[in-house]
């Protein structure tokens, strides 16, 4: 088809999708949760407004990589524009914030195998050979994993259309009749919404993409928009989804999802799992090399933490899904979140050609997206 061959596929189309493909992931099976607690209107606002303030954060952290003519990692770049301290902050919110990301993981992959092998307790055997797979992988070359990404994300987003379809007749009328606002759950989208819309980690690759396939730069904001927001629509398909083929909605929808014929949800299922399978090696990889690089622990230390915290967090009690993502999202994204606009504030200060902006992004902008991640991280908190 010619739609893959010309030059909106390769300058827009392809990078567009694989930041979108970073974005979509375990966060999604949150959502139909916190919107029916919520409410349809606080739902539909953090849908609506979470994309508006990642486009920023994204294209303000592609405009620090395009500045800097070093290669530096994410907290390389924090200790460059805003020194030490930034730089240990950037080091807790990545490893902590994977580290959960990790431990939501393996909450996710006992749901799935449930699903695909209903007749067959738990008892947390599912989680614990997940637990050892997925680790293993680790330690094998998963650069075809991680290249299977994509494939699976695209596999994930087709089959979240095919709950669309199950569950869009019931599932308007069941938001319809969810009040609009719940004030008691107002802020509980906040975590799961950081969760599921943050893709910082493609914007390297991203950047990198560009260079390499000789692609204009003149519509890289366009593509992170577009990236950023398409989603959106894919999230809000999966909350109408599965609260119209749900007879309870559960935290983390996958037990929803088994009000579907078996063959349906066992499909699911296979591919959850499966994407679930790569993105845990890719993140578990990801964080040891910040402990042995950026640490400088040795590689008996830094595989040991990345083989067992998760399950023992798992084991220390953090085992609730909704409570796990909110504190990834809510603390750790969000920390994250304010360390790149205030390492994009600091360039501007220091008169760094801006790329994407021109200079032009209101500064209202900037400080509502600090107070927005500020305010969010101390209610994850419990403050």
């Amino acid at each position: 088809m010619k739609v893959f061959e010309g030059a909106f596929y390769k300058n827009t189309l392809l990078p567009a999708s694989l930041l979108a493909a970073t974005i979509i992931g375990a966060g999604v099976f949150s959502l139909p949760y916190v919107v029916n607690k919520a409410g349809w209107a606080v739902g539909l606002g953090y849908l609506l407004c979470s994309p508006f303030i990642f486009y920023f954060l994204h294209a303000m952290y592609a405009d620090i990589l395009l500045r800097s003519a070093d290669d530096f990692k994410f907290v390389g770049f924090a200790k460059y524009y805003l020194g030490n301290l930034a730089f240990w902050l950037s080091i807790l919110a990545t490893i902590l914030g994977s580290i959960l990301t990790l431990t939501v993981y393996l909450i996710l992959a006992e749901s799935f195998i449930a699903i695909i092998f209903p007749a067959i307790p738990t008892l947390g055997y599912h989680m614990s050979w997940f637990w050892a797979v997925s680790s293993a992988l680790i330690f094998i070359n998963i650069k075809r994993m991680a290249k299977m990404e994509f494939l699976i994300t695209a596999a994930m987003a087709v089959l979240i259309f095919l709950i669309f379809i199950f569950g869009l007749a019931k599932g308007l009328n069941k938001l319809a009749e969810l009040p609009a606002t719940n004030w008691s759950y107002l802020f509980l989208p906040f975590g799961p919404a950081l969760f599921s819309f943050s893709g910082r980690t493609a914007i390297p690759a991203l950047i990198d993409y560009y260079k390499k396939n000789n692609v204009p730069l003149n519509n890289l904001k366009k593509v992170i928009f577009w990236g950023t927001a398409a989603p959106a629509a894919v999230y809000l398909m999966f909350v109408v989804g599965i609260i119209g083929i749900a007879k309870v909605i559960t935290e983390d929808s996958v037990v929803s999802i088994a009000s579907l014929s078996y063959g349906a949800a066992a499909i699911i299922g296979l591919v959850g799992f499966l994407s679930l399978l790569s993105s845990y090696a890719v993140v578990g990889l990801s964080v040891r090399d910040i402990l042995r690089d950026d640490i400088k622990f040795n590689h008996i230390l830094a595989n040991l933490i990345v083989i067992a915290a998760p399950i023992l967090l798992i084991y220390a009690g953090f085992d609730n899904f909704i409570k796990v993502i909110t504190l990834a999202g809510g603390i750790f994204l969000a920390l994250e979140g304010m360390i790149v606009v205030a390492m994009w504030k600091k360039a501007e200060t220091w008169g760094i050609k801006n790329f994407l902006f021109q200079n032009k992004l209101p500064s209202i902008i900037s400080y509502a997206m600090l107070a927005v991640f500020f305010l969010g991280a101390l209610y994850a908190a419990g403050f």
